[in-house]
């Protein structure tokens, strides 16, 4: 793929063929004198009454030069990057030359690479085709940063449980959702229909996690389910999701889940940790410590993060069963815990959610402002999304802890589950409802991450 360097030099020497008439252009045709005012206005007025009057704008006789288009090409696309996006836009009234240089395809690239957080997934033949209109993209992004912002959604409710729906995960193309009435249902993400329905567990489902290979679900009846997802993939494919293997070990219900290539890592109101070989489905370890149910646990890397009733958020050694550290700070008891390796956030019946470094195990900030028990939370690097009992979902950022957004009548009972995306929020409640919150409501986000 060509630099953004060399694809703005390349573009030099058409541009100054374009627009060599308007750059030598005669100083007589650029400048507006006052005897060609006075031609021009309806009023016929003196001269002199010009400079009395505040709301006349004349120019004199000298050359006029556009700073911009003296410029070499690569240059003044360059100074654009730092425009903003309305005055860019206006740009393109001022001039030909302008409105060329200001939509040029590897500036509008430029400026959406420029703003932290954007991203963006283009393959290299799409890139090569010239299939990407960069200025299109970057104002799709600009839009949905704009409905972040103000909160700007399009709501939809998902209906089809029996009862109330603790676990979800979803992708571009489909919702799972896991239920009480001992189901887990597939959701087409853009017509809200369910085009799957499995059945397995012997009580309710708890927690799920799947990528395009397995879903691994864990229950009430003190199992866990591994299911192929091969056939499935990553889209809505409606072929049958079948089980691979149950494991059992648990002598209670198992409340997490998650995996990576070679490990599976539950934990269960029986207050321990299991490490199971994602192959084989054997035990390979049992982690003891929490003095109460560990109702969250997250692996990263060679570590382990759970978090319990016993108001304690403990650091393990995946591969070692070694406990590492504690995290204490909770005045009762965890309900969730995310860990991306560095950062470790958390919710409690305390009311309040705590962003801690995972190194010093120190909290470095508390985010208050539910008024129940934090049930559920999802962040990535810019903010956290969070559920509670008081059946409100908030939105949370990351750096500084303030509140952005309070969502507070989607849904009429307490909050079990939230995830989210660049373009939506997604919950699930004890009111059986699955509440999808569109950003992107009518957006082409094609090529947005």
């Amino acid at each position: 793929m060509k630099s953004p360097r060399h694809t703005l030099l390349g573009k030099a020497r058409f541009f100054n063929k374009i627009f060599a008439k308007n750059i030598n252009e005669d100083s007589k045709d650029r400048a507006v004198t006052r005897r060609q005012l006075s031609t021009l206005s309806p009023t016929k007025f003196h001269p002199a009454e010009v400079e009395d009057e505040g709301f006349y704008t004349v120019e004199d006789s000298t050359t006029k030069i556009d700073f911009l288009i003296k410029l070499p090409y690569e240059i003044a696309a360059y100074i654009l990057v730092f425009v903003n996006y309305q005055t860019l836009c206006r740009m393109s009234r001022v001039s030909r030359a302008w409105k060329y240089i200001s939509q040029d395809n590897e500036l509008w690239r430029s400026m959406y690479v420029a703003n932290k957080g954007w991203k963006a997934s283009i393959s290299r033949e799409a890139a090569l085709a010239g299939e990407v209109t960069w200025k299109d993209l970057y104002r799709n992004r600009h839009v949905l940063a704009m409905r972040w912002k103000k909160g700007e959604c399009e709501k939809t409710y998902l209906n089809g449980h029996g009862d109330s729906v603790y676990c979800i995960q979803f992708d571009e193309y489909k919702i799972v959702t896991g239920s009480r009435d001992k189901t887990i249902k597939f959701w087409d993400i853009k017509t809200g229909e369910c085009f799957q329905t499995l059945y397995g567990h012997d009580l309710s489902v708890l927690c799920l996690q799947y990528n395009d290979k397995i879903m691994v679900s864990g229950s009430s009846d003190k199992t866990i389910i591994i299911w192929d997802m091969q056939k499935v993939g990553m889209q809505k494919i409606n072929h049958p999701v079948t089980q691979l293997r149950r494991l059992t070990g648990h002598t209670a219900g198992v409340l997490d889940i998650c995996f990576d290539d070679f490990y599976i890592v539950s934990c269960s109101k029986d207050s321990t940790i299991k490490v199971w070989d994602i192959n084989t489905g054997a035990c390979l370890r049992t982690l003891t410590g929490h003095r109460g149910p560990v109702n969250a646990v997250q692996l990263h890397g060679n570590r382990i993060i759970s978090a319990s009733g016993d108001a304690l958020i403990k650091l393990w050694n995946l591969e070692s069963g070694e406990f590492l550290k504690d995290f204490i700070g909770h005045t009762r008891g965890l309900a969730c815990v995310q860990f991306d390796g560095k950062w470790v956030v958390s919710g409690s019946n305390d009311k309040t959610i705590k962003i801690w470094d995972v190194e010093t195990a120190q909290c470095v900030r508390t985010l208050e402002g539910h008024t129940d028990l934090v049930r559920t939370l999802h962040f990535d690097e810019d903010k956290i999304v969070s559920g509670s009992y008081d059946q409100t979902v908030k939105v949370w950022e990351l750096k500084t802890g303030k509140q952005l957004l309070d969502f507070k009548e989607g849904h009429t009972s307490w909050v079990f589950d939230v995830q989210f995306s660049s373009t939506k929020i997604v919950s699930t409640s004890q009111d059986q409802k699955i509440l999808v919150m569109d950003f992107a409501d009518e957006l082409d986000t094609k090529y947005i991450l």
